[in-house]
């Protein structure tokens, strides 16, 4: 019930603070709906009454107000209200209707229309309100012992109202402003239109942060914590980041903050850093990947506590904007630690994605230690991660990521095999050998497309050497008892691994294939020739 009656009360106050449609006054209405909505499972209708700094249900004050100037107590009280009754359904269509008439009457003039004539104008389904009406300004009770004192009638003598000023009134007068001044005042006014309000209502705030007492700072906090999810909301990433930055900078202070003011620091942080949170961060990002938004994304990401890494390495997984990725990546290696001593351990976390972002972070940080544990991913049952770990294999560039690479040779998908085999072709690791070597001839590859047995005959001719060459120029360029030579495919791949070689022996037996009457091979060993001489 509190919650309700002071989420009305921040609702009207970012009305206030933003005029017409804005993503951060939707977002406090729709959360607003939804407690709303829930009350009806435990009341019929909702009944509060109104007092000059507060609203009461049932007797037990459930709002109080702070300021007068944005107080929602005050507001319904100085303009007669008493009470007001939610029914269900109010939420529906009604609610954001009459926030928006509390936020104009915040605005109007005193010779306007006040909120119980506004009210008045809208046929209310689910709202009911008592009040009382107040005397006009200067009206005094008449005495009861005398007769009442007639009302002067109007002079007809009264000027007519001008209804329009037009700028050559007064062209003539002592004091007209010239050309020269007119430019200086447009330029000033128009300097003020543009007037960067957001950086002086913080820097205000921040001011007022450090020089006050205890019941002020925890109110700024509460106002910060406010202003934040706007600034998210509305992709103004950059000024997040200096918000926070700010905030660490006096929360880090000795003496600067008390514990209670304090531990509102720290749970704004804690909302900041929900996987909720960094979904939607990247979600505007993905939105707007503009420079500006990537850079935001990186200073504010800079503020996340270690507790994130999970979340970051998710929501990096997840996105398909690589520069996006990349700015969470970034963040997730400053907080993995000096040695990825955080980082280690979600490798073998039980969500793949974050699995996976831990693997893609350890190779790109060259973290040794974390090889083993990568290599354990190679036995998991999920496609993309084990992709992943050989991506992460490679980068680490050790014996023992190598030795796992030559393991997933034999993975069951294809997909995984290849980049195996293309792995340890950019290695060069000469232990593996005998593997690919093995493989060349197995039934499996036999039977592979083009593209798996291209990878395989690749990573011999790098791996291999001169005893490698040997055996590819007996597939390219020999012929069995009979005179047969192997099938046009198979040596073209054959010259393909020569040409990876880059060893002269290579190139003397592609030489001797270069005038072959397959248009296939030929052309392979075009390419390899190349390949060779670059």
């Amino acid at each position: 019930m509190q919650e309700v009656v002071r989420d009305l009360g921040r609702s009207l106050r970012v009305h206030l603070l933003y005029e017409g449609s804005n993503p951060a006054v939707e977002r406090f209405v729709d959360a607003l709906r939804g407690r709303m909505a829930a009350l009806w499972d435990d009341l019929p209708r909702l009944v509060l009454h109104v007092e000059e700094n507060e609203v009461a249900w049932e007797g037990e004050p459930v709002y109080r107000g702070e300021t007068r100037s944005e107080d929602l107590a005050f507001l319904l009280y100085r303009d007669g209200l008493r009470e007001l009754v939610f029914l269900p359904g109010f939420e529906d269509g009604e609610l954001a209707v009459f926030l928006g008439i509390l936020a104009r009457v915040q605005r109007l003039k005193a010779d306007e229309d006040d909120l119980l004539t506004l009210l008045w104008d809208r046929d209310w389904q689910h709202l009911r309100y008592r009040y009382v009406e107040a005397l006009p300004d200067g009206v005094a009770l008449p005495d009861a012992s005398g007769p009442p004192r007639p009302v002067d009638s109007p002079r007809e003598t009264e000027p007519a109202v001008v209804s329009t000023v037009s700028r050559d009134d007064f062209r003539e007068a002592l004091y007209f402003l010239d050309e020269s001044d007119l430019r200086r005042l447009d330029a000033e006014i128009r300097a003020e239109q543009e007037r960067d309000l957001w950086r002086d209502v913080l820097a205000g705030l921040f001011d007022r942060l450090e020089d006050g007492g205890a019941e002020r700072q925890a109110q700024i906090v509460r106002i910060l914590a406010d202003l934040l999810p706007t600034l998210l909301a509305s992709g103004n990433l950059s000024r997040a980041a200096s918000l926070l930055g700010e905030l660490v900078g006096i929360a880090t202070r000795p003496g600067a903050l008390p514990p209670p003011v304090l531990r509102a620091v720290r749970s704004l942080f804690e909302q900041l850093s929900r996987e909720e949170t960094v979904e939607e961060l990247i979600r505007t990002v993905e939105e707007d990947a503009g420079p500006a938004e990537e850079s935001g994304l990186v200073k504010l990401l800079s503020f996340f506590p270690p507790e994130t890494l999970p979340s970051l390495l998710r929501a990096a997984e997840a996105t398909s904007a690589e520069r996006a990725r990349t700015a969470v990546l970034d963040a997730a290696e400053r907080l993995a630690g000096a040695n990825g001593e955080r980082l280690v351990p979600l490798l073998a976390h039980p969500d793949p994605r974050v699995a996976a972002g831990a693997a893609r972070v350890a190779g790109r940080r060259g973290y040794a230690t974390a090889a083993a544990e990568v290599a354990r991913q190679l036995g998991r049952p999920e496609l993309p991660l084990r992709l992943v770990a050989v991506e992460a294999l490679l980068a680490l560039r050790n014996p023992v990521a190598a030795h796992a690479l030559q393991g997933a040779l034999g993975d069951p998908a294809r997909e995984v095999r290849i980049a195996a085999a293309r792995s340890l072709a950019a290695l060069r690791y000469s232990p593996a050998r005998a593997v690919l070597e093995s493989a060349l001839g197995s039934k499996r590859l036999a039977e592979a497309d083009r593209t798996e047995r291209i990878a395989f005959f690749e990573a011999f001719g790098a791996v291999a050497g001169d005893e490698g060459v040997a055996v590819l120029d007996r597939i390219l360029n020999g012929k069995s008892w009979l005179g047969r030579r192997e099938t046009p495919e198979l040596r073209a791949c054959a010259a393909l691994g020569l040409g990876r070689s880059g060893l002269p022996s290579a190139r003397r037996c592609l030489a001797s294939a270069s005038a072959d009457t397959d248009p296939v091979v030929r052309s392979a060993v075009s390419r390899a020739l190349r390949e060779v001489e670059s």
